[in-house]
């Protein structure tokens, strides 16, 4: 077992709130054991909530822990229930954006970008205002381009409540008025994509978490990345991003249907016997 941090946002009219107060209870899975009593949450200033957890909270992997939280809005109290695993090891993510920009070179010039001028910078940082639209790591792991320099660097962090984006070093600081070029990263395109093949991996009676070798997943989330960046780009069935878009996917249902991984049925943390090359088409479920 080991601490975690629980995190969530919660939704109103299609954007995050951000509650005055919230307290969190969490229930063994099929108990009416409480392991957290109204306890509570932090809450960000973009309305993160949060709690850290404990190893005592996470002593036994299994499925559907029932986290509930009462909080406050505009002097209402309202009740969100939702449900998390507790698992041994988390599948990891090994796709990049170098690997979706080599599987297709024409995304290398596009992509999503954002131009202004500098208010104020140093050789590491590039301050402006008007980056205080976006939310906190919104162009981490993305390119900025000082454009008087003509120089690209890679993006470390970015904090929205200052509009501070932090860079590997220039060769001279950012002055105020400076031109400026930021790429974000696929980073949403490529967690999207990571989501629906657990979704798919659920629908099927597996669970995602029980695969232990995250390579085994890096084609079939390469294209379903790729789909999904290209769908981002598709303004209408007639483009080149809408035609990539249904061939990524298409290429990635058809990855799915005949993949095969090392598939962890026993729970025990090691591959042996019929667990070797355990196909997603067959109709094998696993066994908690």
């Amino acid at each position: 077992a080991s601490s975690d941090t629980f995190q969530t946002y919660i939704y109103e009219h299609n954007r995050a709130i951000v509650p005055t107060a919230a307290f969190f209870t969490v229930y063994r899975p099929a108990s009416a054991t409480k392991l957290i009593d109204a306890q509570s949450m932090t809450i960000g200033s973009d309305g993160l909530l949060t709690y850290s957890l404990n190893s005592g909270h996470n002593d036994i992997a299994d499925e559907n822990y029932k986290a509930i939280i009462n909080y406050t809005h505009n002097s209402k109290t309202y009740c969100l229930t939702l449900f998390y695993d507790v698992v041994n090891s988390r599948l990891a993510k090994v796709v990049t954006d170098a690997d979706i920009v080599v599987e297709l070179p024409q995304l290398k010039d596009n992509g999503w970008k954002a131009r202004g001028e500098a208010d104020s910078g140093s050789t590491t940082t590039i301050v402006d205002a008007g980056l205080k639209r976006y939310e906190d790591d919104y162009f981490t792991g993305g390119l900025a381009y000082s454009v008087a320099k003509d120089e690209v660097r890679e993006i470390t962090d970015f904090v929205s409540s200052t509009g501070t984006i932090t860079s590997t070093a220039f060769s001279s600081a950012v002055s105020a008025g400076e031109q400026y070029v930021l790429t974000r990263p696929y980073t949403r395109e490529i967690n999207r994509a990571f989501e629906k093949i657990e979704e798919k991996l659920k629908q099927m009676g597996r669970r995602a978490h029980l695969i232990l070798d995250p390579y085994d997943l890096r084609e079939l989330h390469i294209y379903y990345a790729t789909a999904e960046v290209c769908k981002g780009l598709a303004i209408d069935n007639n483009t080149l991003w809408w035609h990539l878009w249904k061939e990524y996917e298409k290429a990635g249902d058809d990855a799915f249907l005949s993949m095969e991984f090392k598939y962890d049925a026993s729970v025990d943390g090691y591959i042996a016997g019929g667990e070797k090359g355990f196909a997603v088409n067959t109709t094998r479920v696993a066994r908690r």
